[in-house]
């Protein structure tokens, strides 16, 4: 039980990562708030967790209006008292891949995949500061690093979160708060990962193995690491198959 008595906060947890996410922070004993703009979903997350004995609340939010995530955040002090893991895994873009000449401004995504990660964690720090404790985790992509063709706007949107990351660490370091980021390849929200000739592994991750490796960066089991992007992509980008 590593988080016996943490607060977590984990967004885009309707499905996917996020909720793989909340499911296992609680099945350690985290008290979770997991968010998500789509409501019937994210219940059956919280609905699924609560029936597990585990404990959580679910909000429905976008993100990226800073009032709602300032008022969100308060309302999660108000009902646990602290929050000591914050989770920025919400964002778009993925699946909508096409030329950056051909995207008009309004599918750019930027506010999402930037904006709502700055505010959530804009709104958690004092809290964080004043208690000297603190993990969060962003999550990233491999095309932060090695960019993507035709989904230029998304492998800036994750870049700029891999910088934030290593800015926010070298701020943070001294009140004792953990910053890092995690960098998936080809992951599926499948119980079993398919096969894949676009790893050296042979396979897809799934999100349950990316959930291991958060869970691990927001124990007191990562104490000593900060500022770090991990890769988690099967060796994607180490050759040409990660072409």
């Amino acid at each position: 039980m590593r988080f016996k008595d943490k607060v977590a906060i984990v967004t885009g947890a309707a499905n996917g990562l996020g909720k793989s996410t909340a499911i296992k922070l609680a099945s350690e004993g985290a008290k979770v708030a997991i968010i998500d703009i789509d409501r019937e979903k994210l219940e059956q997350v919280c609905s699924s967790i609560l029936a597990s004995g585990d404990e959580a609340l679910a909000f429905t939010l976008d993100i990226t209006k800073s009032v709602e995530v300032k008022d969100t955040v308060n309302e999660v002090l108000k009902k646990f008292g602290h929050i000591d893991i914050l989770i920025n895994n919400a964002g778009a873009g993925w699946h909508n891949g096409r030329p950056f000449k051909d995207l008009q401004e309004g599918e750019w995504i930027l506010d999402l995949n930037i904006k709502g990660t700055l505010y959530l964690t804009h709104a958690v720090l004092d809290n964080m500061v004043e208690r000297k404790y603190g993990k969060i985790i962003n999550v990233a992509s491999i095309a932060a690093t090695s960019g993507i063709p035709n989904l230029a706007v998304y492998s800036a949107s994750k870049g700029a979160m891999v910088s934030f990351t290593k800015s926010l660490a070298m701020e943070l370091g001294s009140y004792n708060i953990n910053v890092n980021c995690v960098s998936p390849g080809l992951i599926t929200n499948e119980a079993v990962a398919p096969a894949s000739n676009g790893t050296f592994l042979g396979r897809k991750g799934t999100t349950e193995e990316m959930a291991l490796l958060i869970a691990f960066l927001a124990s007191d089991d990562a104490s000593f690491i900060t500022g770090s992007d991990y890769l988690i992509d099967g060796g994607r980008v180490l050759g040409p198959k990660g072409a």
